[in-house]
């Protein structure tokens, strides 16, 4: 945890030029989520449909282990969330729900240090970036995922 604490601290130090290119992909990378989240369209069959071509196909993980996917849904979750139904986004994946949530915060972050030029501007330290992703891979992801092998939390 330090070596990463003393990185991020040599980071800081370079040139503002290279110190804005982490902000920059944080914005990308929001807007990236965004984007693909819009594009794609949810079918009435309960598929995704990107220009009319459906998405996807069978489960892998499910067809050789016979068990929910814990990734189930969370494209659709994405794809209602941005369409403003968070009953519907959290009732497919609460986790992918909470992961754009987090894309959109950080790209938003990102735009914020760029339009500042400061790229430390609300710097998050890395134990509690750390910290939340933990909790999110602990709580939504893995116990929606036991949850819903036992029945618990099925898709809609």
């Amino acid at each position: 945890m330090e070596r990463i604490e003393a990185f991020l601290g040599r980071v800081y130090e370079l040139p503002l030029q290279h110190r804005l290119l982490q902000p920059l992909l944080m914005a990308l990378l929001g807007a990236g989520a965004v984007l693909a989240a819009v594009v794609v369209q949810p079918g009435p069959d309960e598929w995704s449909y990107l220009f009319g071509h459906r998405l996807g196909g069978p489960c892998g993980f499910q067809e050789v282990t016979g068990l929910a996917c814990p990734s189930c849904g969370m494209t659709r979750s994405w794809l209602w969330l941005v369409r403003g139904d968070l009953g519907k986004a959290f009732a497919y994946n609460a986790a992918g729900a909470l992961l754009l949530i987090g894309l959109i915060a950080a790209g938003l972050l990102g735009v914020l240090r760029l339009a500042t030029r400061d790229p430390a501007r609300l710097r998050i330290p890395f134990k509690v970036v750390s910290t939340v992703v933990i909790v999110w891979m602990i709580g939504p992801y893995l116990a929606l995922w036991i949850a819903r092998m036992f029945g618990l939390y099925p898709l809609p």
